[in-house]
């Protein structure tokens, strides 16, 4: 029999050389093996596992080993304090996403009520964020893939969040509103032959909602040369990209008549979100 410290030096054992923090990713999977929480596990570490428990631990250790994102071993990611599902198919959410949300929140100072898109909504992670922060704003968000508007319509209830549309669309193909305040947008920008992206995150992730053509560059285009068409006067548009693709981004913002364009660094000083507003 293994007790649960025995479980998780364990664990930590085998994740050695495989995770960033093994004792955390090995508490992190046993926890979800046994269905406690993290707080359990400290103070019940010398409680027995069963059997069924622990040969449950050993799969999710041995998908881990070969380098599955761990989001998708517990089929859950934490972003903005959110407790989202996701699984495979399905980008999962980064904390520099997170970024684009405080953008956003500072454009609604002092405004209750604002009608949002959100582009290629994958988990629903920025519309669901913004529409916990923001109960009284109207938020359409868009995934040109049923799988993710599926789930992030399983988010949306899970959360008990009920003021985002969530509808299939191809980018702005199913789109009508023309009358957005606030356009939004994580689209794909990893350029298709970057050697540089990791090989765990190309092996489980889904391609469309990483890599773009045009150096990375094509559905960032696409959207700021677009979005003019579905905006209110005044109104914004934020998108997030890569660290070396801030230039080309203000380029086509300008190019597009956008005013303000500005670009925000993340929280490891990179160049992470571009904002523009049109005229009113």
């Amino acid at each position: 029999m293994t007790n649960i410290r025995q479980a998780i030096q364990h664990g930590r054992k085998l994740l050695a050389d495989k995770a960033h923090n093994p004792q955390q990713e090995a508490s992190l999977l046993l926890f979800h093996a046994i269905d406690k929480t993290k707080e359990f596990l400290i103070a019940h570490s010398d409680e027995q596992l069963s059997s069924t428990s622990f040969q449950r631990y050993q799969a999710y250790l041995a998908r881990r080993i070969k380098g599955e994102p761990i989001a998708y071993i517990q089929q859950q990611k934490e972003f903005w304090s959110l407790p989202l599902k996701v699984f495979p198919g399905i980008l999962i959410p980064r904390p520099e996403t997170e970024l684009i949300i405080e953008a956003t929140l500072e454009l609604l100072t002092n405004k209750d009520q604002a009608n949002i898109l959100d582009l290629g909504t994958g988990s629903g992670c920025i519309a669901l964020a913004l529409a916990k922060e923001k109960p009284n704003t109207r938020i359409t968000a868009c995934d040109n893939s049923p799988t993710c508007v599926e789930i992030a319509i399983a988010n949306a209830k899970n959360l008990a969040i009920n003021n985002v549309n969530f509808i299939i669309s191809d980018w702005f193909k199913a789109i009508t509103n023309n009358n957005f305040n606030i356009i939004i947008s994580n689209p794909p920008y990893i350029a298709i032959d970057d050697e540089d992206i990791e090989h765990k995150v190309q092996q489980y992730e889904p391609e469309s909602a990483l890599f773009s053509d045009n150096q990375g560059l094509e559905d960032l285009l696409h959207i700021i040369e677009h979005a003019p068409n579905y905006l209110s006067a005044g109104g914004s548009l934020l998108v997030e990209h890569g660290y070396q693709q801030g230039s080309d981004v203000r380029t086509q913002f300008i190019r597009c008549g956008y005013n303000d364009v500005h670009t925000l660094q993340d929280i490891q000083q990179h160049e992470r979100v571009t904002q523009g507003t049109i005229a009113k």
